[in-house]
């Protein structure tokens, strides 16, 4: 084993960190997964999983297949518990096109490894948006952990795949565009909560700004 290798292990225990806090949210009900994006990023993982394997690149082979593990896993759970926002409108639809794109683009040519990593860095991004939107929506369905864990897991893959198997489309694809992806996450996600929160307080002093003007004038009037 590459001695970088030890980055690409420490950044997937904390992308499965993230993906434990998120699997728990999805157990106590309070996040619901937009599927569609879900299904996209396990194929997209699994794609570059397999270019990975089949270019002998096995630190990005070991950092994308845990990462497409995770996404299983929470697909899984979803199913098991049944929650999470089914696919829906042309934006989920072309995200499972996407998908089914990379599966079968990568079965057919297996060995054109740009076409592949390509495909599987478009079906990332275009898995993105849904859950873009649902976390601009609804921020609270959302577990920011899982996003920021996984975009400090993405720099280290990033870093430990760079340093073992150099600059090729096919070793940094996986995680470069996932971290792109789960940074704007974040910064949706708990931007999007402050500013609610601001809201709603600001919101609660305006009310009460006008309750306490209302005595004023109730106590004018009687005195």
């Amino acid at each position: 084993m590459h001695s970088w290798d030890f980055l690409a292990w420490i950044g997937a225990a904390i992308s499965w960190w993230g993906t434990a806090r998120y699997i728990v949210g999805i157990v106590r009900g309070n996040t619901q997964p937009r599927l569609a994006s879900w299904i996209a990023w396990a194929a997209a993982n699994g794609v570059l999983t397999g270019v990975a394997l089949i270019n002998h690149n096995d630190t990005a082979a070991l950092f994308n297949g845990l990462a497409a593990l995770g996404n299983v896993s929470v697909l899984v759970l979803s199913g098991i518990k049944r929650v999470g926002e089914r696919p829906d409108g042309v934006t989920d639809r072309t995200c499972l096109a996407m998908a089914g794109a990379c599966l079968v683009t990568i079965g057919i040519f297996p060995h054109l490894v740009y076409l592949d990593a390509l495909l599987a860095m478009c079906a990332n991004v275009i898995a993105t948006w849904p859950t873009i939107q649902h976390a601009w929506l609804r921020p609270q369905e959302e577990t920011w952990q899982l996003f920021a864990a996984n975009g400090g897991a993405n720099i280290l893959g990033l870093v430990s795949v760079l340093s073992a198997s150099g600059m090729g489309i096919g070793n940094i694809a996986g995680p470069f565009i996932s971290g792109l992806g789960n940074v704007a996450l974040v910064s949706i996600t708990v931007g999007r909560n402050w500013l609610i929160r601001t809201a709603e307080e600001i919101d609660e002093d305006v009310q009460l700004l006008e309750e306490r003007l209302k005595e004023g004038t109730t106590s004018a009037e009687t005195e």
